[in-house]
């Protein structure tokens, strides 16, 4: 990527080494034990009970007792039991202690309480689902990515503007309390704008799409840089200091003529709706090649999930971390058509998960996915 005219001044963490990185291939890819996905039911119609229809789904997440759907345009954390039948909200649109104008991430923690990533301000809510307090409250800025440290930590991914000497957009990821106290930065990037138009794709790709991130509930960071053709995650401790990678030698695959068209016209309608258009046309060019990560999560027994964007299936990849193993893979017979989009939400609170499908009409509907786990 050039970064020429717009680097201004970067301290990327992730690209520090400390300590080996650790190339997994000890068990050999044919050994490796594959576990199976299966789709068992579903939530969501295009028409007919409001209750099942959605507006978007910005967020979503599954435990034993319970699934989560955060819609957007309703103002709704929508509650479905684990057989898929409406059970009420929280929420509703307004500005009062608990109402919401435009969710955008929810995150649970070991004791059931919740985080909820308003539009206006990131809220903390009891585990009997009672809002408790603001956490940050803001305007037209607010934290993109979030993942829980702990019980009383989490992380996020944001920006400021700085004006003086010239303006510079500020991103990082950092680590805060409850009380909204800054404990540690992870990653810092810094962009000077206005950006020169050939730059486009490059500042997008560091300050929209920049990284994947998920924390283990002591405390440590994993991330992964975007638009790089190397499958590495970068495990950082409590300290933001990197203490391994991750790695696998996967092959480089290259995408097809469709999918960098479908790609370009989603990124640039997405830039549109978000109004950037009214300070400046963007360009989007996307990567010739797949991603070989396309998520992380912290999944059931605290294992690391990463999804391999190379594949035409859904493939993961399971690390027992932090130790670093690569444990088994776990593959979901379903392959999605190009113009079409399924999102993963897991979370180590619920053994079986939950992705979101959306259709080329834009119909969202969320698929229950059982784990058939190892034996051993």
């Amino acid at each position: 990527m050039n970064k020429g005219a717009i680097f201004t001044g970067c301290v990327l963490l992730l690209i520090a080494a400390c300590g080996e990185e650790q190339q997994a291939e000890a068990v050999p890819e044919a050994e490796l034990e594959i576990i199976q996905l299966s789709v068992t039911d579903t939530i969501g119609i295009e028409l007919g009970d409001s209750c099942y229809v959605f507006g978007y789904v910005a967020d979503a997440a599954r435990t034993d007792s319970i699934i989560y759907a955060l819609d957007m345009p309703y103002a709704q954390l929508r509650k479905y039991t684990p057989q898929g039948e409406y059970s009420g909200y929280i929420g509703g649109r307004g500005d009062g202690p608990g109402e919401l104008a435009m969710p955008q991430g929810l995150e649970l923690f070991p004791d059931g309480s919740m985080i909820i990533q308003d539009i206006t301000d990131l809220g903390l809510y009891s585990n009997r689902e009672e809002w408790l307090s603001h956490i940050f409250v803001h305007s037209g800025n607010w934290s993109t990515q979030h993942t829980i440290m702990g019980s009383g930590t989490f992380a996020v991914r944001w920006h400021e503007f700085i004006y003086e000497p010239s303006l510079i957009m500020r991103q990082f990821i950092a680590g805060y309390d409850l009380e909204g106290e800054l404990l540690v930065e992870f990653m810092v990037d810094s962009i000077k704008v206005p950006v020169d138009p050939e730059n486009n794709t490059d500042a997008l790709n560091r300050f929209l799409f920049s990284h994947y991130l998920t924390g283990d509930l002591d405390g440590n960071l994993y991330m992964v840089q975007r638009h790089i053709p190397q499958y590495r995650i970068v495990c950082c401790g409590s300290d933001a200091v990197p203490f391994d990678t991750l790695s696998l030698d996967l092959p480089v695959v290259e995408k097809t003529e469709e999918e960098m068209a479908l790609e370009k016209q989603h990124v640039e309608e997405y830039l549109t709706g978000m109004g950037t258009s009214n300070v400046m046309q963007w360009i989007y060019e996307p990567d010739t090649f797949r991603a070989p990560i396309d998520g992380i999560w912290l999944g059931w027994e605290d294992n690391l999930w990463v999804l391999r964007g190379t594949e035409d299936k859904p493939v993961f990849d399971i690390w027992n971390i932090p130790e670093g193993e690569l444990l088994y893979r776990a593959e979901l017979d379903l392959e999605i058509p190009p113009a079409e989009f399924l999102t993963f939400y897991i979370n180590p609170w619920c053994r079986d998960f939950i992705a979101v499908h959306e259709d080329e009409g834009m119909v969202q509907r969320i698929l229950l996915i059982d784990a058939e786990y190892p034996s051993n």
